[in-house]
């Protein structure tokens, strides 16, 4: 059965949403004459139902999982016991409203669930002439602590460059996520990105491959002096550069997933191959819920796991995009009032408001 999809549009952009999932099933940016898609699909999203690659027991959110999805709470749900990466992924959302205002549309989705007791909604919203697509999360009534992350993916097969805001260290968990085939030590700490502690001596953060057959995660720490964050994946061979853009205070990890060909269970076979998934958030890596909320490593040195729904309203907000690139090596961003830069001197429209 085919997805029930939203699909929107602005001038230069096109966005779908998976409504049965929450996942972002398309997105297009419309530029200089070309359509610029960076954002990985699994491959085998459009394939029929097959008990034997799609157990019973498997987390919906792998059947289709593509583009970006919001994860309350990120990874492993030990407190409530929803699937992995919680509701927000794995069950349907409905459209409350869609709204045209002069320069673009907005968008509201409600999830059919509760998290935490709270009410959650998704808002989209695009604007003529802006590459990004503007999100916000919103959780109204709960209680309680919750990590979260956005889980965008990013289709790396032709390769990439990789450049971060600032960043105080990154880190990988105890153990690694399939053992015997990893690219990078575990556990292991490290803030030179460009020579981090690897499995066969240091691998570079920054340029993607880091290997063959692996499948390797590692959380990198923001600096809380700035106010927004930012991560560009220059695909050379595509011609383009993925734009991610986050408020430091609310989401002040960003965790990498190299996924490349690594896990031969099902769904994955095998063919999961050239994704790199960028994972803006407050968690504490993939060690769930429980361990997230509880006193941790990094709440001893200031850095939030979890945000605390019970103090009102909780609002998460992150932009993503893409434009035509013909650099060949990575490209910084400089973050202005109404516009990001790119280090090539490329000026990507940007509405800094929305992480007010």
């Amino acid at each position: 059965m085919e997805p029930a999809l939203h699909e929107m549009t602005a001038r230069g952009i096109h966005v779908a949403l998976d409504l049965g999932l929450g996942q972002l099933a398309r997105f297009e940016v419309l530029r200089d004459g070309r359509t610029i898609a960076p954002f990985a699909r699994v491959p085998w999203a459009d394939l029929p139902d097959d008990p034997a690659r799609f157990p019973p027991d498997m987390a919906p959110h792998l059947r289709r999982m593509s583009g970006d999805f919001f994860c309350a709470p990120f990874c492993a749900d030990d407190v409530e016991g929803a699937p992995a990466h919680g509701w927000s992924a794995n069950a349907a959302w409905a459209l409350v409203d869609e709204t045209r205002f002069d320069g673009g549309v907005t968008a509201r989705f409600r999830l059919s669930h509760r998290i935490a007791g709270a009410e959650v909604d998704k808002i989209w919203t695009l604007r003529d002439d802006h590459p990004f697509l503007y999100q916000e999360h919103v959780f109204t009534g709960g209680t309680g602590l919750l990590p979260m992350a956005h889980h965008a993916m990013v289709d790396l097969r032709g390769g990439g460059h990789l450049r971060f805001s600032p960043k105080l260290w990154a880190e990988t968990p105890p153990q690694p996520l399939e053992p015997g085939r990893a690219a990078l030590r575990y556990p292991a700490e490290g803030s030179d990105l460009t020579a981090f502690p690897g499995a066969q001596g240091p691998v570079d953060l920054t340029t993607y491959p880091i290997g063959r057959a692996h499948e390797d995660f590692v959380m990198l720490v923001d600096d809380p002096t700035q106010r927004l964050g930012w991560v560009t994946v220059l695909r050379p061979a595509s011609g383009d550069i993925a734009v991610m853009v986050k408020p430091v205070a609310v989401l002040p990890q960003t965790m990498m997933w190299f996924s490349n060909g690594g896990r031969d269970l099902p769904p994955w076979n095998g063919v999961h191959v050239g994704v790199l998934g960028i994972e803006e958030a407050c968690a504490l890596g993939l060690e769930g819920w429980q361990a997230a909320i509880r006193p941790n490593r990094l709440t001893a040195k200031g850095v939030a796991t979890a945000l605390d729904l019970g103090a009102g309203p909780v609002s998460v907000r992150t932009a993503m995009g893409a434009v035509p690139s013909t650099a060949r090596s990575g490209q910084s961003l400089s973050i202005g009032p109404d516009s990001a830069t790119l280090q090539d001197g490329t000026i990507l429209p940007l509405h800094t408001a929305h992480f007010d």
